[in-house]
């Protein structure tokens, strides 16, 4: 009767519906390739593997990534109800409410940067504020505002490293600054050519992306193109600084040409099959870039 009872009070596909929504509110795939991108940082300086301080950096990151996200979603709620493409997300549909949502981002971001400063010192915590509060409170709002926005995500979006770096050394150098361009010039064709694919969604959202002041895509393949290029130096100088030898710089350097490869195929051919090629190779681009860098500094 006691097991009936309890069943009755807290149904278990209720739960786990419920901490799914959660889960997807944190944004997982994003959420991934930000704690990959910490993870990158502490190992670029060279510093001997201590697998605490690596569990204390990837937990805290994704604490306050996850609340970061939650938040976004919550300040986009009424632009996500008008996207086909987000309508469905846990807020819009109703299936966790506004106040949840911003209990749950809200315990999380505060809970991350609580974390991130016992375990891993005051600069990674720093760091990550700096990430958890450019994100929302520049480039959330400007998304509305300016298509410069891409360009000021970015810089939020490569500051994941400089957390790993800090974690691992205690401070920051010249050295984190290639990762740091590697990160920041890969998100502008991988956002370039989402807004391409989805820019009468973002019309819809109210969103101001580069596609929407940018008929004929010309604009948009020239940046793309342009980026990749800056991209493909910035990935050399990892072997530059000596954080990587020979062979990163080769393979490195042929992720960057394929990456390149459907860039210029938009640029003869610019149409939302095309555009979904570089999105498909932006993708692909940085985890194998990670791999191959891994690679590099464990074995070579």
């Amino acid at each position: 009767m006691r097991s009936k009872s309890i069943t009755f009070l807290f149904p278990i596909d209720q739960w786990r519906s419920r901490l799914g929504d959660y889960w997807n509110l944190c944004k997982p795939r994003l959420l991934g390739m930000v704690v990959l991108s910490a993870m990158m940082g502490y190992y670029l300086p060279g510093v001997t593997s201590n697998p605490t301080k690596i569990f204390h950096l990837v937990f805290g990151t994704l604490l306050i990534g996850g609340g970061a996200h939650v938040l976004n979603q919550w300040f986009e709620r009424e632009q996500d109800a008008r996207m086909r493409r987000t309508c469905q997300r846990p807020i819009p549909t109703g299936r966790v409410s506004e106040e949840e949502a911003v209990l749950l981002g809200a315990a999380l971001s505060i809970v991350g940067f609580s974390y991130l400063l016992a375990f891993t010192g005051w600069l990674t915590a720093l760091l990550g504020a700096t990430t958890h509060l450019t994100y929302l409170l520049l480039y959330t709002p400007l998304k509305q505002k300016t298509v410069a926005n891409t360009w000021v995500g970015a810089i939020t979006g490569a500051l994941p490293p400089l957390m790993g770096w800090s974690a691992a050394t205690g401070t920051l150098e010249w050295g984190v600054l290639p990762i740091f361009a590697v990160l920041y010039l890969w998100q502008m064709p991988h956002f370039f050519a989402i807004a391409w694919m989805y820019q009468d969604e973002y019309r819809k959202g109210g969103f101001r992306m580069l596609s929407s002041i940018d008929g004929d895509g010309r604009l948009t393949a020239v940046h793309m193109v342009l980026h990749i290029a800056l991209l493909i130096l910035a990935s050399a100088s990892i072997f530059w600084f000596e954080q990587a030898g020979p062979f990163f710089l080769v393979v490195a350097t042929l992720l960057g040409v394929g990456f390149l490869m459907p860039t210029l195929q938009f640029w003869l051919h610019r149409n939302e099959q095309n555009a979904r090629k570089v999105f498909f190779a932006s993708i692909i681009y940085l985890p194998a870039w990670c791999v191959v860098l891994t690679l590099d500094r464990i074995f070579l």
